[in-house]
């Protein structure tokens, strides 16, 4: 084995080499294949998401729900306060001592000031 190892280089100094150009890769973003992981989380993340607008449909419709019954629980509170407030007018007037007086006078009766007490 009588070969030579060194190389055999052919060097011209005054022929100037020309750069190798590397060709560049495109990649296309709509072809680049998805991976399990990113599958799977967009998987997750879109249930998560219906079930978050499900959730808040939900809570909406239930907070209106809400609010009709007790808009209707106000209405029927000030109704009855009305009717209590009518009441106690009407008590005052049937138990006024004028009313009173004038209904005695027109039975017949009178009254004795000596049969009065005041009762502190």
């Amino acid at each position: 084995m009588a070969d030579n190892l060194a190389r055999k280089v052919e060097f011209n100094p005054n022929q100037q080499q020309k750069p190798e150009r590397r060709k560049r890769q495109v990649v296309d973003h709509r072809r680049v294949a998805w991976n399990g992981l990113e599958k799977t989380l967009l998987v997750l993340g879109s249930i998560i998401t219906l079930g978050m607008m499900t959730i808040l449909v939900s809570s909406s419709i239930s907070a209106t729900s809400a609010q009709h019954e007790l808009t209707n629980v106000q209405r029927s509170v000030a109704k009855v306060q009305n009717q209590v407030s009518d009441l106690h007018q009407e008590l005052g007037e049937l138990t006024s001592s004028a009313r009173l007086n004038k209904i005695a006078k027109s039975k017949g009766l009178t009254l004795i000031e000596k049969n009065i007490r005041t009762i502190r």
